[in-house]
């Protein structure tokens, strides 16, 4: 009793314009909050400020106005109003995400079904590549298989507003590939992986691909951040939590398809008799790893091999001999080359090695050691030995002897016309076969000019 409403009820942020708001009646008659239920906000007596619903009126008297109003707190039903609006939020949110997930299993479902029909990689490529787009498109991403030689993983599908650049990588490069598990960094702090360009802030996925425990290759995700006021609520689930569960699942589907096409694949690129790849794979390889030693501006070894006197085996001794020898040489050539080294049968008795890295001078010493040790095989056939196995090689190195993959198998394969000529059971390098055709001497087991 004895106080004035505006210090009594009246935050003291709204009290100047209540005063504002008096002046503006006892001048024109009109309120803004007369004569109706309005919301406002009041102050407790103990000091907090709480929501009201107020209905004021005014009283014309001799002296003035008086003025009436009936005052309702109203926080419980404020309260129970914004209780209601979270959970309608909450439940358009679930909606939303159940239509998610509907979505994306329906899209996995017709992918899964296209893949199922394809018969080649290339084939399966577009399928994935278009799919991967629509379930994430808000990320970006490639995949990587790993290639037939299994000494290096390419980039076959690629989606989003910041690809990944690298093309073609060594496996031991991925931590997924390497532990043969999902390997995650947040926001650049954990373990990157050498394939993966640094970031500041992106969380990165690498989800190796696996069927019947064997690796064929691998997922790279860029996961972006949600913004909205929804990201994740609480007892939720964190956006890229369920992302992460998606492409886990996408992974398992493409690499069970994959697993399914790559026996056809393997029948393409691989020579039946030997298992190594054919002429077919040695070109598309070359030409792919042309491409990658240019960019870091490394060698490339080609060695062309040739069976010495290859029909006296079948002659002598038959052609299923003949088809011993081939298949010992290419089992041979598996054994004693380098992981990354990639031999193919080239056609006939003749046989190609790519050696990615390698200098003519390390092609060389290559090529000899296999010259050399080839003749300690011993092939049999139906008991009885063939006799000793030789060589003649041809050596040539990208990029001096030429810079696209049939100008260095020609270079190579020149050398080895020049080995053969002078002799066989020697190695012979482009360059030497070149001083050959313009006159000069060879020297019979290495194959470069004499004195």
């Amino acid at each position: 009793m004895g106080r004035f409403l505006d210090v009594t009820i009246i935050p003291e942020r709204y009290r100047e314009a209540h005063q504002k708001g008096l002046q503006r009646f006892l001048a024109t008659g009109q309120g803004t909050v007369l004569n109706k239920p309005t919301e406002l906000v009041a102050l407790h007596r103990n000091g907090h400020e709480f929501p009201i619903e107020a209905t004021i009126w005014p009283l014309r008297a001799k002296e003035g106005y008086y003025f009436n109003a009936f005052v309702n707190d109203i926080s419980k039903r404020k309260q129970a109003a914004e209780t209601m609006e979270q959970a309608n939020a909450k439940l358009m949110e679930l909606v939303g995400e159940l239509e998610a997930r509907k979505r994306e299993m329906s899209l996995l479902s017709e992918m899964g079904e296209l893949l199922q029909t394809c018969r080649t990689i290339q084939e399966a490529d577009g399928v994935i590549a278009r799919f991967l787009r629509r379930l994430f498109p808000a990320e970006s991403g490639a995949l990587y298989i790993l290639m037939p030689s299994r000494n290096m993983v390419e980039r076959s599908a690629v989606w989003g507003n910041s690809p990944p650049e690298v093309r073609v990588f060594p496996p031991d490069e991925c931590w997924a590939l390497r532990r043969g598990q999902l390997h995650r960094v947040e926001g650049g702090t954990g373990i990157m992986c050498r394939h993966v360009a640094p970031s500041s802030s992106a969380t990165t996925l690498c989800i190796p691909m696996q069927a019947q425990s064997d690796i064929l290759g691998v997922l790279h995700l860029v996961l972006t951040e949600s913004k909205g006021p929804n990201a994740m609520q609480e007892g939720g689930e964190h956006p890229k939590t369920t992302k992460q569960k998606l492409a886990v699942t996408v992974t398992e589907q493409v690499a069970l398809a994959l697993s399914n096409i790559r026996p056809l694949r393997n029948q393409a690129i691989r020579d039946p008799l030997t298992g190594l790849f054919n002429r077919r794979y040695l070109e598309e390889t070359l030409e792919q790893e042309i491409s990658r030693a240019e960019r870091n501006r490394q060698p490339i070894g080609v060695v062309m091999i040739d069976i010495d006197h290859f029909k006296k085996y079948n002659d002598t001794y038959g052609h299923e001999a003949g088809d011993a020898v081939l298949s010992e040489l290419g089992r041979f050539l598996e054994r004693n080359l380098r992981g990354g080294d990639t031999p193919c049968r080239y056609g006939g008795e003749e046989f190609t090695v790519l050696l990615p890295g390698a200098s003519i001078e390390n092609v060389r010493l290559k090529a000899e050691r296999l010259r050399e040790e080839i003749k300690q095989l011993n092939v049999q056939h139906r008991g009885r030995s063939v006799g000793a196995i030789t060589l003649s090689l041809g050596l040539a190195c990208f990029p001096d002897h030429g810079s696209t993959g049939e100008a260095l198998l020609r270079a190579a394969d020149q050398a080895l016309y020049q080995a053969k000529a002078a002799g066989r059971d020697r190695v012979m390098s482009a360059g030497a076969a070149l001083d050959s055709e313009n006159g000069g001497a060879i020297d019979g087991r290495t194959g470069s000019p004499s004195a």
